[in-house]
């Protein structure tokens, strides 16, 4: 055999041998992390495995397990809808219901313009934002004197706010994306606003959030907001974002092994964290005669 046919031969063999290798070889560090158990959030461990697997390697038995147990998106949004009905602000809302006004603004929204929008269209999905959020709304009119002793009036509200991250809008794995924070502060600063406005619309000039720490997906959040200040077409208004310390999406087999007490779901429970605080100035676009009214009141 030639010198040559033997080179020709040794190629023929790496490049069999590279074609056949693991797809997961060159995984490294991740296939140790799995190694070492669900020790840290799911989400990482799920998103760090491939999503097509050979039939020959198979997944970590505490991923296989995880999703044989999740709920269908359904029951998903139906668990959701019993465990925000359980949360003791929500009662406390709903029981004053001459001061607060309870509504879920995007299921408001006529259907052919909803799919456009970004919260309550592209966001609404199993993984993401499952079920529309909740608000509460209270306004009142509030008069105030300039330099000139003149009085002038203006409505002023606030805004409570309930909804639930999934944990398919994370930035690192693991951690929910800043900039979504910032998209649901505006969200609900403009629904907070509208009762400012003749129109009901308001357009965000300025929007400053500051993040005290990390967001975690699968919980429950609360988003309280109030206008602080209102002139003319102005006005300025601020929040602040909590999350409960209930893990969620909640199995199928009911909500009492997620939460055995109702304290969990307080915003001064143990374990809860404010992920961010938040302040904005909203002004009236004098064409808003032209706009489509989405958040009025």
């Amino acid at each position: 055999m030639s010198g040559l046919q033997q080179a020709a031969r040794r190629l023929l063999r790496q490049s069999i041998a590279t074609k056949t290798r693991s797809p997961f070889t060159s995984l490294g560090s991740i296939a140790q992390l799995h190694q070492q158990g669900p020790s840290r959030s799911a989400v990482v461990h799920e998103q760090a495995l491939p999503q097509s697997q050979t039939p020959s390697v198979e997944a970590p038995s505490f991923l296989s397990q995880t999703q044989q147990q999740k709920p269908s998106p359904k029951e998903n949004i139906t668990n959701l809808d019993s465990i925000i009905s359980q949360i003791p602000l929500v009662q406390t809302l709903r029981a004053s219901h001459k001061s607060y006004k309870e509504s879920r603004p995007h299921l408001a929204i006529p259907p052919a313009i909803r799919q456009h929008h970004f919260v309550g269209g592209s966001l609404t999905s199993p993984g993401k934002l499952a079920l529309a959020p909740y608000m509460w709304t209270s306004s009142q009119t509030s008069k105030s004197k300039s330099n000139t002793e003149s009085t002038s009036t203006g409505k002023t509200s606030r805004v409570v706010s309930v909804f639930h991250i999934g944990r398919d809008l994370c930035g690192h794995p693991g951690f929910v994306h800043g900039g979504l924070l910032s998209v649901l502060f505006d969200e609900v600063f403009a629904r907070c606003v509208s009762a400012a406005f003749p129109s009901g619309l308001g357009m965000t000039a300025n929007l400053n959030v500051d993040f005290r720490k990390p967001a975690l997906p699968d919980r429950m959040y609360v988003l309280q907001v109030e206008t602080t200040k209102v002139e003319g077409r102005k006005a300025w208004v601020q929040g602040r974002m909590t999350y409960l310390p209930v893990h969620l999406p909640v199995p199928s087999d009911g909500i009492e092994a997620i939460v055995p007490d109702s304290a969990l779901l307080r915003e001064d429970a143990e374990g809860s964290v404010m992920v961010a605080e938040a302040k904005a100035l909203f002004i009236e676009p004098k064409f808003a005669d032209s706009m489509v009214s989405v958040y009025r009141t």
